[in-house]
């Protein structure tokens, strides 16, 4: 009996201090660490929410000093202010009304100033009002004498200091049509008062954005310092941030005290198990070895993929850079980025996407060497690193595998879908042995992979950093073009009835024939064009061209394509009517064609442009219909005459399983709505005949005709 007593209290001792006590503390540590987790959380989540209203901040600058410079020039670059001003005795009114009181109605400048060639003050104008005796502020006068006036010879925008107030300020050249180019300089001043402020916190979503300039701020104001282009400070910017970690702490904290409370329960249900039975020890034991291998594996991998994730391909990176460093060995470094994932996630769901990422994955996986590693760095963008490559055609002939395997087709859901990839190269130590250094340049290879037409490789050089300074040369040669239309010409298409035996319309494109370069592709200029602003003039252009055709051929709809960039400037229809009426053409002998792209961005002003141009007359049609991912939401929501089914769609004709089935729904879809339907792309009979068994209207297609000039048009009518 005393001996059994003394086993039980030997029994009870050692449970309690090999059991009982570290449970304790195990219990004691994860709610110590569940409430650091949860302050830490809130924590971090209350500064990315900080930095990211911070950057939406800096970006809303950053597009109104464009913005600013942008209204400027639409002065500088105006030739009846330039002949003004050349004038002995301008018209002051007249530049009261186009200057002053135009730029501080219009865009709010609120201090307008004209200098000559020697800064001397021309004109001066204060909310749209002249200034008498072209008086300025002793605060002015210093902005006028700082490098950033006195020293600009190009046309330049900047955030400065007057006085006590912020202020954006730009400077252009008045160019125009002036005998004396150079002569006179435009300048205007919008300061950064709480009317700006305001517009700019309604535009960032956020609170009590506010200008406070060197003065100390309270501990609960974010703030950031605005400075200049050259660094200089202007001010710093406060507002009131907002507070989501608060909120997600308010949300889970409940979740997490009953997790607590569960935990613990479940904890003394194991203690009585582990007191019946050892066995029940070792088994948990061992449930938590597992637990900590699965978080471990988790840490370090993707979950959709089971690939390393980012942070293991970094550091199996780096130690491969360190080995080739060492003993002079050399690390292949690819970047792949699907193409055209985006569609296959709109056309068969997310879930699709998953499943084919997950086959991208084992193909990957399937093709590269045991030593390599394949990683999975985010979305639809692969990775692979190659230690102890012997020679840069290994590197390349892998690229190729990889390129022609993720080309084959793939079975999403019953169905055969096809994408692509793009791949950039970067190679250590010839490239650099720092690992950020490597990926940056392998993605500067990926780009211009991308750039030069997607599914294909390119290894990254010198010469890459080129293209930039390339593009930049073609927008100024375009720009001169522009002057007097030199080289540019409008071509034609034709829109040909479905029986393919006459021509009901044309499509109008824009041609470029460089004195050096020889023909420009459209699409190597047209995005120039639109990254510069010069489609808008390119566009209006040939949509003269297109009245004068429309007027040559009157039995002929022709069809103009509108950039997006010229469908969202300011005063695009009045524009556009105002074309037609001087060039004497009937706007409802023309169509034009626009893209989703026009319509994500403003739905309600793209609805009231669309509106505005149909009431005036003008045909609308949906291009590349079928390739965005509401292209049905927008037939019910934008009134339009026409859908163009896109080219991938007709292409993909006797190859996609469930290509003409797409094309009737669209096509019964398009009759439904009292809409016409044409296709485009055409090629061959075979794409024509089932084309018209599906009941389109009109075909377009190289099966008919190229683009050709007008003249072989009139001859082909």
């Amino acid at each position: 009996m005393i001996n059994t007593i003394k086993l039980s209290d030997g029994f009870r001792r050692n449970f309690v201090r090999e059991v009982i006590l570290p449970l304790a503390a195990i219990l004691l540590l994860t709610f110590a660490g569940a409430g650091a987790g949860l302050f830490w959380g809130t924590r971090l989540t209350n500064n990315e929410a900080q930095e990211q209203q911070q950057r939406m901040i800096e970006a809303s600058f950053e597009q109104s000093l464009a913005e600013h410079l942008r209204q400027l020039r639409s002065l500088t670059r105006w030739a009846p202010l330039a002949s003004q001003l050349d004038l002995s005795q301008p018209d002051q009114s007249w530049l009261d009304e186009n200057v002053g009181s135009w730029l501080y109605e219009m865009f709010d400048h609120e201090l307008v100033l004209v200098l000559g060639r020697d800064n001397q003050l021309i004109e001066v104008w204060r909310n749209g009002q002249r200034v008498p005796d072209r008086h300025v502020e002793p605060q002015v006068q210093a902005m006028l004498d700082t490098t950033l006036v006195q020293a600009s010879t190009t046309d330049r925008a900047d955030f400065v200091r007057i006085g006590d107030h912020a202020a954006s300020l730009a400077v252009g050249e008045i160019s125009g049509n002036t005998r004396q180019p150079g002569r006179y300089r435009l300048i205007s001043v919008k300061y950064l008062d709480d009317h700006y402020l305001h517009g700019l916190a309604n535009r960032s979503q956020l609170r009590q954005l506010h200008f406070s300039g060197d003065t100390s701020l309270p501990n609960d104001k974010a703030h950031y310092l605005l400075s200049s282009q050259q660094g200089d400070p202007v001010g710093y910017i406060s507002w009131q941030p907002d507070r989501p970690g608060a909120q997600m702490l308010r949300t889970i904290g409940p979740s997490t005290l009953l997790s607590v409370v569960m935990i613990t329960l479940v904890c003394l249900f194991m203690v009585r198990r582990i007191w019946t039975s050892s066995l029940s020890l070792s088994q948990s034991l061992l449930k938590l070895g597992a637990s900590e291998a699965q978080a471990q594996h988790l840490a370090f991998h993707d979950v959709l993929t089971g690939l390393p994730n980012r942070s293991m391909v970094e550091d199996r990176l780096s130690q491969a850079l360190a080995f080739a460093a060492r003993y002079d060995h050399r690390v292949a470094l690819l970047l792949i980025d699907l193409d055209r994932f985006k569609t296959i996630n709109d056309t068969y769901g997310h879930h699709a996407g998953d499943d084919l990422i997950i086959q991208v994955g084992h193909r990957l996986t399937s093709i590269v060497r045991a030593s390599d590693t394949v990683g999975r760095i985010g979305g639809d963008e692969f990775i692979i690193v190659m230690p102890d490559v012997e020679n840069i055609g290994q590197v390349q002939s892998l690229a190729k595998r990889i390129i022609s395997a993720l080309s084959e087709p793939y079975q999403l859901f019953g169905s055969e879908a096809w994408i692509g990839a793009s791949i950039g190269l970067a190679l250590a130590p010839k490239d650099g042995l720092d690992r950020q250094e490597l990926m940056r340049k392998a993605d500067i290879a990926l780009y211009e992979a991308k750039n030069c037409g997607r599914g294909q490789f390119r290894q990254f050089e010198r010469v890459m950093d080129e293209s930039l300074r390339t593009r930049q040369q073609i927008a100024a040669d375009l720009r001169q073009a522009l002057l007097h239309f030199d080289g540019l010409a409008v071509w034609y298409q034709p829109l040909m009835e479905i029986s393919g035996q006459r021509v009901d319309g044309v499509e109008a494109l824009l041609r470029w024939q460089h004195p050096e370069r020889g023909e420009v592709p459209p699409g190597e200029f047209i995005a120039i064009a639109e990254e510069t602003g010069l489609i808008i003039p390119l566009g209006e252009w040939v949509l003269r061209e297109a009245c004068k055709t429309s007027l040559r051929l009157p039995q002929l709809i022709v069809a103009v394509n509108v950039s997006p960039v010229q469908f969202r400037a300011s005063g695009f229809v009045e524009r556009m009517i105002e074309i037609v009426q001087s060039e004497g053409a009937d706007p409802q002998r023309l169509e034009l064609e626009i893209t989703e792209g026009v319509l994500i961005e403003d739905e309600h002003e793209a609805r009231n442009n669309i509106i505005a141009l149909r009431n005036a007359g003008f045909r609308i049609a949906l291009d590349d219909f079928g390739t965005g991912y509401s292209s049905l939401n927008y037939l019910s929501t934008f009134p339009v005459d026409k859908i163009k089914i896109d080219r991938s769609f007709t292409q993909s004709l006797g190859v996609a399983q469930n290509s003409a089935a797409i094309i009737e729904s669209v096509v019964r879809l398009g009759h439904a709505m009292g809409l016409m339907v044409t296709a485009e792309g055409v090629e061959t009979e075979g794409q024509m005949s089932a084309l018209a068994d599906a009941g389109c209207n009109q075909l377009q297609g190289y099966l008919f005709s190229q683009a050709v000039p007008f003249e072989e048009l009139e001859r082909m009518v």
